[in-house]
């Protein structure tokens, strides 16, 4: 529910034990049938941790629930019983040992072994765990793979960009360091205490919000710029492979809307910045933005080559954004004005606005906007860009890596916390996600809306019981200043001391990941 591409790989991944054992007797790949009927549901290892079930327990050979501080521990066990050198765990039970030979003896005898972490767990050790696991298996020869899910999607580049954290930041208004803020496309009542994060903007003079969505934020700004979203500029982002990736404008909403205001982030900044040295503007398109990025932050050189700059053309001509077939495109401003206005023109990027331009499958680009080719449509279309059916790129994958691998590395993590302990009166929030509903954007489509769940709050039958509630009754809880009456659902998989939350939902923030709760009681009717 936080990577479902990476799940989708996963899954197709783990049936790939039957695909093996066709090709031992020489039935081709598209034999669909007669490989299920060779392989009879055989399937590579899959070995799952998490506070409770997934929705790939159905394919796992073991699924693990547990507090985040116990999956971490199991981790760090599994690395000791591959190496002897990494740091052991005490107090590990002869059921749960039993387990983790098993999955030591799948490991070692695998293979490519892939360990998947992430930060969604809120827990450094858990991330710290599978490093371990994925040196120990460096160490003895196997050709590992370790892919960590980052929460946003461009976690990986702030990461790598340093600076302060939003910690300091508030410390810094709370302490009257800093006298002026500027909040830029975050909604920072996600990511701290909604309560501090008030207080501390209530302090600053100057507080400016630069955002495409509308936030609780902008109720303490002074000044509110509308900045474009990812669909209306251009930018680059790195993903959690560390890869930096363009993104391309889609459309300019001045050409349906001549009286909207709005420029990317960067943009305003620069005017702003420009405005007060006195000076010119000298940014004026993105090449500019790169080029400074580079020269002030190093680490980031490798952007330049992610995508071709604005002068990229193919014979003479910018790319199509729109393919021939294209249609309607006279009546889109129909309702404004019959007279059809000159299609926007993009200084940006290497792209037009129409479907005038460049759009060969043979030509020597990896971004493709769209797929056609003389004869074929839709998706068919995609084997005419391909090497071959179902290969990859001919020009190869567009962005590129900014970290590889090199032969050396770091050394054990060595810090294995002590096992989770459930405590009278109190529960530690545990969090759950979803596809649906966890994410900061998509929730607010009313697609999306269709298929998110109702709130909740997960309890252990036995922490139920104490609590004398039943699946269904609503139960109260305070935080921050704030009161939360939730439905209960009752999980087996949840361990006891816990109660989850579905982070990301509208009034549950994921900040709330890991904190304790002392006052959960039925709620009044």
């Amino acid at each position: 529910q936080t990577g479902a591409r990476v799940a989708l790989a996963v899954r197709q991944a783990v049936k790939g034990k039957a695909r093996e054992m066709a090709a031992a007797q020489k039935v081709a790949d598209w034999q669909i049938a007669a490989i299920l009927n060779i392989g009879q549901r055989a399937k590579h290892p899959l070995f799952v941790t998490n506070v409770d079930d997934t929705r790939l327990d159905d394919i796992a050979a073991w699924t693990y629930r547990a507090p985040v501080e116990d999956q971490a521990r199991l981790g760090f066990a599994i690395a000791h019983a591959l190496d002897n050198t990494a740091p052991a765990v005490d107090g590990i039970d002869s059921d749960l040992q039993n387990k983790i030979d098993v999955i030591v003896q799948a490991l070692a005898g695998a293979k490519k072994p892939l360990i998947i972490s992430g930060t969604n767990a809120g827990s450094s050790e858990v991330i710290q765990a599978a490093a371990n696991v994925a040196k120990a298996l460096k160490g003895r020869g196997a050709d590992v793979g370790i892919t960590m899910i980052a929460r946003s999607v461009n976690s990986m580049g702030l990461g790598m960009m340093g600076g302060g954290s939003l910690d300091d930041a508030l410390g810094e208004l709370e302490t009257g360091s800093a006298d002026a803020v500027v909040v830029l496309e975050n909604d920072l009542h996600r990511h701290a205490s909604a309560t501090r994060v008030n207080a501390a903007l209530a302090k600053a003079p100057l507080v400016m919000v630069v955002d495409h969505q509308r936030t609780a934020i902008m109720e303490n700004a002074h000044l509110v710029l509308s900045a474009a979203s990812f669909a209306e500029s251009d930018g680059t982002v790195i993903n959690n492979e560390g890869r930096a990736q363009r993104f391309f404008q889609v459309y300019d909403p001045a050409y349906y809307d001549n009286k909207t205001i709005m420029l990317e982030s960067w943009r305003w900044l620069h005017s702003l910045h420009s405005t007060v040295e006195n000076r010119e503007v000298d940014w004026t398109q993105l090449d500019h933005v790169i080029d400074a990025v580079i020269a002030a932050m190093p680490q980031f050189a490798g952007i330049k080559d992610a995508a071709p700059d604005a002068t990229f053309r193919i014979r003479g001509q910018k790319l199509a954004r729109e393919p021939h077939r294209y249609s309607g495109r006279t009546a889109m401003r129909a309702n404004i004005s019959v007279h059809e206005p000159r299609q926007p023109q993009d200084k940006d990027t290497m792209f037009a606005f129409s479907m005038e331009g460049n759009n060969q499958p043979t030509a020597p680009r990896s971004e493709i906007p769209f797929a056609w080719a003389p004869g074929w449509n839709s998706p068919q279309a995609w084997n005419k860009f391909q090497d071959e059916v179902g290969g990859k790129l001919r020009h190869g994958d567009p962005g590129v890596r900014l970290i590889e691998a090199t032969e050396g590395g770091l050394d054990y993590f060595t810090t294995v916390p002590a096992s989770f302990q459930a405590q009278d009166g109190q529960w530690r929030i545990a969090p759950y996600y979803h596809l649906f509903g966890s994410d900061e954007l998509s929730q607010r489509s009313p697609v999306f809306q269709s298929r998110m769940p109702q709130p909740y709050i997960k309890l252990n039958p036995a922490d139920a019981a104490k609590l004398g509630v039943n699946a269904g009754t609503r139960v109260s809880f305070s935080y921050d200043g704030n009161t939360v009456t939730l439905p209960v659902e009752i999980s087996e998989g949840l361990a006891a001391g816990q109660v989850g939350l579905p982070m990301g939902m509208p009034g549950i923030a994921p900040v709330l990941a890991g904190a304790r709760l002392e006052d959960l009681r039925e709620a009044q009717q």
